[in-house]
């Protein structure tokens, strides 16, 4: 009888250690979604609401049309996507972009350009383009061709620069060949290769279910890391040649629970990746969960990674006089552009110019200048926000909540470029990140 309660009171031990266990688990786990979901997020979004009311349209110092876009996009084309048209141009104008560069993963050896969803789509510019097995890049045409990824690679990338096309490096974070004379750029920011680098992706895949509804785009800032790595790489590279950074969405609209009635009036069941997990008969859960299709027949979304939010979140904006896939890849291998953090606050606006003794504009974000006839580098903002200069990838000066900045340079020989930061709950989140000023 004894020897019973001892492993009664053993067991009862056990147990209430146990609860303890899970218990602590579901705080870990639950408590800081609903702390963002009540306290951070409304914040935020308090603070956010504020500083768009400090808009203040700039001076128009580049006389090129600010275009703002998405680039390394996938569709229904990637053997991990289904978006089709109808789910990505609401997505596209929701978030005011002008043009989308596709970066569709190869369908065989043989790639066959223009493909998939080509051409101009209520005003927005979508282009074809690949992205390649890897080491992974983008690889846009820009006219009817056949790739073929079983030739060389360095021939490959050469014979596409030189007749009129681009090759960007994706997935910065991956090696790649540096060395090679023809790339044209790379990702400086990408949200999946943000992604991979969480420690903890199960608190970010909670916190993302939990603050889906109108905190959605806080929920992806969780995720927001520098990429001071790539920055670095980055950087290095330009010491040595003209290397145009970009921001990447990697869009797939994949990260989601999903289902859909078929013709032959079954349920297919959709899990991450665009993979299928079951079609059957529907049955009681079907009845219970599916409404009415939407314009691409889901009639049933759990999502994560939706288009907008994505094409919301890192844009690459590219200052260009027509909208046009030619005229917008040809600004940007030239370096005419920068990156922004959309979901923060519209960039439209912002500008990076070199002037002259008199004040004349004499060259723009992404060109090259001899220094003898630049005195100035100037910098203007809709915001309010922390100007930093950098030299050759060194901070060599700053200016706190200003709208304007200006560096005077004369004579003195480097890669320049601004980071812009705004302030959210007394931390200085990156906004923007412009291509350098070339001195020489």
């Amino acid at each position: 009888m004894k020897t019973v309660k001892i492993i009664g009171r053993v067991l009862l031990i056990l147990v209430k250690v146990l609860a303890v266990f899970f218990l602590a688990i579901l705080l870990y786990f639950f408590i800081p979604p609903f702390y963002n979901r009540y306290v951070v997020y409304p914040e935020l979004e308090h603070e956010r609401t504020a500083l768009w009311k400090k808009y203040k349209k700039p001076e128009l110092l580049i006389p090129q049309t600010d275009f703002k876009g998405v680039l390394h996009s996938h569709t229904y084309r990637s053997h991990d996507s289904r978006g089709i048209l109808a789910e990505i141009l609401p997505a596209a104008k929701k978030a005011k972009l002008d043009f989308i560069f596709l970066a569709d993963h190869r369908m065989s050896d043989l790639d066959t350009f223009p493909r998939g969803i080509h051409g101009i789509f209520n005003d927005i510019v979508i282009e074809s383009g690949t992205e390649s097995p890897g080491p992974s890049m983008m690889v846009t045409p820009l006219r009817n061709v056949v790739l073929d990824w079983k030739s060389d690679r360095s021939q490959l990338i050469h014979d596409v620069v030189k007749k009129g096309g681009m090759v960007f490096y994706l997935h910065s974070e991956d090696g790649h060949d540096w060395a090679n004379p023809d790339y044209q750029g790379l990702e400086i920011y990408n949200i999946h290769s943000d992604l991979i680098d969480e420690k903890n992706p199960v608190k970010f895949l909670i916190n993302g279910m939990i603050n889906s509804g109108i905190h959605r785009h806080w929920s992806y800032r969780e995720l927001f890391d520098e990429q001071t790595k790539i920055i670095s790489l980055w950087d290095s590279l330009n010491n040595h040649r003209k290397i145009v950074g970009m921001a990447a969405v990697d869009a797939h609209n994949n990260q989601s629970l999903r289902a859909k009635y078929l013709k032959n009036g079954k349920v297919e069941w959709v899990g991450p990746n665009a993979k299928t997990i079951s079609i059957n008969e529907p049955g009681w859960k079907e009845k219970l969960l599916l409404g009415k299709p939407d314009v691409a027949g889901w009639a049933f979304k759990m999502e994560l990674d939706t288009y907008f939010h994505s094409f919301n979140f890192a844009n690459t904006h590219i200052f260009s006089d027509t909208l046009s896939s030619r005229s917008l890849k040809n600004d940007l291998v030239k370096g005419h552009a920068y990156i922004s953090f959309e979901s923060l606050a519209e960039a439209k606006g912002f500008q990076f110019v070199s002037t002259d003794s008199s004040g004349k504009i004499n060259a723009i974000i992404g060109d090259s200048i001899q220094s003898k006839n630049v005195l100035k580098l100037k910098a203007i903002s809709p915001f309010a926000v922390k100007f930093e200069l950098y030299k050759n990838g060194k901070l060599i000066d700053s200016k706190e909540d200003s709208y304007d900045y200006e560096f005077q340079t004369k004579n003195k020989k480097g890669n320049y470029r601004i980071v812009a930061r705004l302030k959210f709950r007394r931390k200085q989140l990156p906004w923007i990140y412009t291509n350098p000023i070339y001195v020489y």
